[in-house]
């Protein structure tokens, strides 16, 4: 694929799923799923709305990655070894993320066609796959990380940034400590979006 392709999807990702996230989804911190689902039922439209974009921005930015790892997949290194694995787990990583994104519009459509029960039952399976995504998604961007630094990549330190996201992506999912979660998420889309830029501009 286009470098200018992928290094553009690496943008548009993370920057359309934050605002997705922050935007059209309710806060659910803390609160169990008759909660949440309450909250969902109250913003419908822009639940359904962030739904959709959401799929596609996090399909997009998955893939971003995935051509990023196979690119610097270019002989038989380390390096490109390492880069081999991370595109295959980021792979696994799509079905989940993108699946987890239509969990507020199946709890709904759920809601109105069967009954409350089921929904919440929706909401809470997808908290476990929450769980297991920030893990596996924290080993592809670490071994990611770790090939684009060896590769000497983004100046290596936007590369070393990106690995370091995501041993605190991993530690999120087993310690309950903001500072893991903010570095994790917030500096591992903010990496991609600076290698997107970089990649689009032929700086990388």
């Amino acid at each position: 694929m286009n470098n200018k392709i992928f290094g553009s999807m690496m943008i548009f990702g993370p920057i359309v799923s934050m605002v997705c996230w922050i935007a059209f989804f309710p806060d659910n911190y803390q609160l169990n799923a008759g909660e949440e689902l309450a909250k969902l039922a109250e913003s419908k439209n822009s639940v359904v709305l962030g739904g959709y974009l959401a799929t596609i921005s996090t399909a997009a930015m998955i893939l971003g990655l995935y051509f990023l790892a196979k690119s610097i997949n270019t002989d038989k290194s380390i390096s490109s070894n390492l880069a081999e694995i991370s595109g295959l787990i980021i792979l696994l990583t799509f079905p989940i993320l993108v699946g987890l994104q239509g969990t507020g519009i199946a709890a709904l459509d759920a809601a109105d066609r069967i009954d409350a029960g089921l929904a919440q039952g929706i909401l809470e399976g997808a908290r476990g796959w929450d769980t297991s995504l920030s893990f596996i998604m924290g080993i592809s961007w670490f071994i990611l990380g770790i090939a684009l630094t060896m590769k000497k990549k983004f100046y290596t330190v936007i590369s070393a940034l990106f690995a370091i996201a995501g041993v605190c992506a991993i530690l999120d999912a087993f310690v309950e400590f903001e500072i893991f979660a903010i570095i994790g998420w917030m500096g591992g889309f903010l990496s991609m979006v600076i290698m997107g830029i970089l990649i689009v501009m032929n700086k990388e």
